[in-house]
């Protein structure tokens, strides 16, 4: 939709790139908004089966940790009390016996395959605490049972519990309930409830059911939505910087535009199934290539954000620094925007695995989210029907049949790092509140950027045809994109599995946008990508006193040229508003602060889109 710039002796601003010339830039993007996509097909939500042990005492070991549920355990009453863990007697004798499991020292777990009294518990509740060799399940219970225990945990061999491996031989359980609890708990729980009774400190826990977050939780309606939501209208206001006089964040030149041809679709969607295949069987190599790529992008889109705004809103830090072989000037700007970014990097990379990790990889997504968004760049509604069309088959096809091809699904294999204890980063992560877990809810990246492309390119429509933003298609969009999302996640309720959000983010955008275009008879000029009226005069109609490096504008009498708004011309001796540093000036029109001529419509869109993209942007 943006006006082509015909040749002239001073800069008249980007243009758009044949894609082409952009090929590795529009793969490394496939790859990115893809394995982004994949994250959004699961969520962190446990099982059913899945148990929330909390220790008490000693303080040391105090907090929660996760186990599971053999499948003929006895259900947990609704108030359990506190327990003490309890270590059967074994070959050594003592409370902490060696025949099987985990070892502390020379003290090991005794499987509690054989009879034994925990007479020196005085009738206090306990549960048992037993290696997961040696005898069924059920042979542990019915001597835990007998001992007046009121349940068992049973220790992995490893970090990762295993039930199928407590059944037995025959590796099943039996469809015979028992009359205890039976939990498999990990290793290294184990191994530290072990470790605090040799050293003779009494241990206390208590074990309940877990229960996934409601549907109505806060972190999910709230948050998430909320959160995803902003991203789609901070990507269009990156997107259309460009119509923005002297925006800071507009692109410099052609090779930051990529406007997308008819192919790009199919490229899109081929690209990606490889991606995934691939993915789906080299996980387990794989996925620190893309730890690395994820880190790469985020330190180049960071450094990136904030150099531009250093810069624009500090003129003198542009200022240069030093010159660097193969890079040329180096600005102060840019000395302080790596430090930046890279320490945001460089702490989740580390903290990537922790609850604390959340934070650091929701800046680094919200700044490859809005610079995705200047940089790829839908023509019209007809390439955006295309690739969303395309996209919400590709989803359905991964998440919900690749399952007919391959043992399992493709999408959620990937989404889940393939068994390697890694997630697949690119995605935008909310701490679920009241969870006991501090598990998070996820969104991937695709499901914000490609609905995000259609929002872009309905307000670079709306801002060109003069629309106000309560009568044109951006708003629309917008609203249909948050009430899909909130589709989305009462299906994951309802369906307990994983959704693909584009089922549902597909008809809440792309279909809401098309039914108000043939309502309003306007459905042509989209599908096109024609705007109704020139509204580049609106563009102009606001105050302009700084170029796009932050530079003041100064009256001047122009050289022949190109105004870098409007893009008309420019004749010699003209009154300008001009930056010679930059080589850049606008003519009278553009830079007059208000005109009479563009009337109260042209204000009240100003006002509009301002207002609403300010809010946005501090939503972010």
């Amino acid at each position: 939709l943006k006006p082509t710039s015909t040749q002239s002796h001073r800069p008249v601003g980007p243009g758009v790139a044949a894609m082409e010339s952009r090929l590795p830039s529009a793969l490394f993007v496939v790859l990115f908004v893809t394995l982004g996509h994949v994250s959004a097909a699961t969520d962190r939500l446990a099982p059913p089966s899945t148990a929330v042990v909390t220790v008490h005492s000693p303080f040391s070991l105090s907090g929660t940790y996760a186990g599971l549920f053999v499948a003929c355990s006895e259900a947990l009453p609704e108030a359990t009390p506190e327990l003490v863990a309890f270590f059967p007697p074994g070959a050594l004798g003592g409370n902490a016996s060696a025949t099987a499991g985990g070892e502390v020292g020379h003290r090991q777990l005794t499987s509690g395959c054989s009879p034994f009294a925990a007479d020196t518990l005085a009738g206090a509740p306990f549960v048992v605490v037993v290696g997961p060799d040696d005898c069924t399940v059920r042979e542990k219970a019915a001597n835990a049972q007998a001992a007046g225990a009121s349940g068992i945990l049973i220790v992995s061999s490893s970090d990762v519990v295993n039930v199928t491996a407590f059944q037995g031989e025959d590796g099943r359980a039996s469809s015979e309930a028992l009359e205890v609890f039976a939990i498999g708990v990990p290793k290294i729980l184990g191994e530290h409830l072990l470790a605090a009774s040799v050293a003779g400190e009494q241990i206390k826990l208590s074990m309940v059911s877990y229960t996934p977050a409601g549907l109505f939780d806060i972190s999910q309606f709230f948050s998430l939505i909320g959160l995803a939501t902003s991203l789609t209208v901070a990507g269009a206001f990156f997107s259309t910087a460009d119509l923005r006089l002297g925006s800071p964040i507009a692109p410099r030149s052609s090779e930051e535009v990529l406007e997308v041809d008819h192919r790009f679709p199919f490229v899109f969607c081929f690209t990606g199934s490889c991606a995934l295949v691939v993915l789906y069987f080299l996980m387990k190599y794989m996925i620190y290539f893309i730890i690395f790529m994820f880190c790469i992008g985020g330190m180049s889109t960071l450094t990136e954000v904030v150099h531009v705004n250093l810069r624009y809103f500090v003129p003198r830090l542009q200022r240069r620094a030093c010159s660097l072989p193969h890079l040329g000037a180096v600005e102060v700007a840019q000395l302080i925007a790596v430090p930046c970014a890279a320490a945001v990097v460089l702490s989740w990379l580390v903290l990537r695995n922790t609850e604390h990790g959340w934070l650091f990889q929701d800046i680094i997504g919200a700044g490859f989210l809005c610079f995705l968004q200047r940089t790829l760049r839908l023509p019209s509604l007809k390439l955006a029907t295309g690739l969303l069309s395309l996209m919400f088959c590709f989803d359905i096809f991964w998440v919900f049949l690749s399952p007919l091809f391959f043992a399992k699904s493709v999408m959620v294999v990937v989404a889940t790092g393939g068994g390697t204890g890694e997630m697949v980063p690119m995605l935008m992560r909310i701490p679920a509140i009241g969870d006991p877990f501090g598990r998070d809810r996820m969104l991937g990246f695709g499901d914000i950027a490609l609905p995000g492309l259609l929002i872009s390119f309905l307000l670079r429509f709306d801002m060109l045809s003069g629309k106000p933003l309560r009568r044109g298609y951006f708003l629309l969009a917008v609203v249909g994109y948050a009430l899909a999302l909130c589709v989305t996640i009462v299906a994951l309720h309802v369906m307990k599995m994983g959704q693909p959000a584009l089922l549902y983010l597909v008809p809440g955008t792309l279909g809401t946008t098309l039914v108000a275009g043939w309502r309003r008879g306007e459905l042509r000029a989209l599908w096109d990508g024609e705007p109704l009226a020139d509204g580049l005069l609106a563009l102009g109609g606001s105050t302009c006193t700084h170029c796009h490096s932050g530079h003041p504008l100064q009256h001047r009498a122009a050289k022949a040229g190109r105004c870098d708004g409007c893009r008309k011309e420019v004749f010699e001796g003209q009154n300008v508003m001009e930056c010679q540093l930059c080589n850049w000036y606008l003519c009278e029109i553009c830079r007059r602060p208000n005109q009479e001529s563009s009337g109260t419509e042209i204000k009240d869109m100003n006002q509009d889109l301002n207002e609403g993209l300010v809010a946005a942007a501090c939503m972010v």
